[in-house]
């Protein structure tokens, strides 16, 4: 069963990270453009912890969907891992930052946090956007774990989980990599979505005006904070600052009355291509377009739009052709996991 209009959002969301990512590519451009876009993948977390519970049934078993998972999730991210090693070694300059180490290489292919020689301080893989990737195998683990659990029980443990580990790594206080990791108040936002979950099954439903209210006022507030213009005299942590209006852009999503649209479905479905390989025609771009468009404010806009749409435009054939293709050899493997719903 598919929920078209989070197919849409999967979209939306994969596009506001392009966008951000798109302002920081030319140095002379960023003042001319007002950045955010990072919450995308705040959204994605709240649409995953929302999916995840979603199509869990009684009798899923923990090692089917860990590979089920595994097996959606890992084939296009070491395509592109690998890509990346590449032109490192053969073009660095494609990218503002470029270092390859053959531990980094085999952390990031393996999902294993460790801190990015290329950005001193962030536990990032080679290929930075796959940061959102470790956390999502860490739920992912969590929620195989739960499967051993009664049905109802699986929300409330790996809540536990999650706040569990993250107290551990605080109460540590340590300054590696794996206390960075645990410790960052994004892995709530998976709790967030799962409750959205428990909501909607248990047959909790919104009027669409209410969803178009919840959706752009979640949206509202996720841009003005990012801006710093909101509550940035309270300090709030960002599980506050940006989950809460996530799950609002969710939610809202959720419940308001959209048409089916083929075309929004294989944005939807492209979002997870979209998401990995625009860092690379960022990369290609930043080298190509601003010497032709020179400087100044219009140059600034025409690059990131440009961008965007080039963005996508690649992102469909690498959707169609390459993971398709991908995810096509492991389906006609003998010992494909069953097949699960996709939302």
């Amino acid at each position: 069963m598919k929920l078209h209009a989070l197919q849409y959002l999967r979209a939306i969301a994969a596009l506001v990270v392009v966008y951000s990512h798109a302002c920081i590519q030319v140095p002379e451009y960023k003042a001319h453009v007002m950045e955010f876009g990072s919450f995308g993948v705040d959204i994605f977390f709240v649409i995953s912890g929302f999916i995840m519970l979603y199509i869990s049934k009684p009798n899923h078993k923990p090692k089917a969907f860990i590979v089920n998972r595994a097996r959606r999730v890992a084939p296009l991210y070491w395509f592109f891992t690998l890509l990346m090693a590449v032109i490192f070694l053969i073009r660095p300059s494609l990218f503002a930052n470029a270092e390859l180490r053959v531990q980094a290489l085999v952390q990031s292919l393996f999902f294993i946090p460790h801190f990015s020689d290329a950005h001193p301080g962030e536990v990032w893989p080679i290929v930075a956007p796959g940061w959102s990737l470790n956390y999502e195998m860490y739920f992912y683990a969590l929620f195989a774990a739960s499967l051993f659990l009664a049905q109802r029980y699986r929300l409330w443990f790996i809540s536990a989980a999650i706040l569990g580990v993250f107290l551990l790594a605080h109460a540590i206080d340590g300054s590696g990599p794996f206390s960075k990791f645990f410790t960052d108040g994004v892995v709530f936002e998976f709790i967030f979505g799962m409750l959205l979950a428990k909501a909607w099954l248990s047959g909790f439903r919104l009027s669409s005006r209410a969803g178009v209210v919840l959706f752009i006022s979640g949206f509202a507030l996720l841009i003005l904070h990012s801006q710093g213009q909101l509550l940035a005299s309270l300090n709030m942590p960002g599980i506050i600052s940006y989950g809460i209006p996530a799950t609002m852009v969710v939610a809202g999503t959720l419940y308001i009355q959209m048409p089916k649209s083929d075309f929004g479905l294989l944005l939807g479905d492209a979002s997870y291509a979209l998401y990995l390989s625009h860092i690379f025609v960022l990369g290609l771009l930043r080298q190509v377009l601003p010497p032709l468009l020179g400087d100044g404010p219009m140059a600034a806009y025409i690059f990131v739009g440009v961008s965007m749409v080039l963005c996508l435009i690649v992102s469909i054939p690498v959707h169609l052709y390459i993971d398709n293709w991908l995810l096509r050899e492991e389906r006609l493997s003998p010992s494909r996991a069953p097949k699960q719903r996709e939302a």
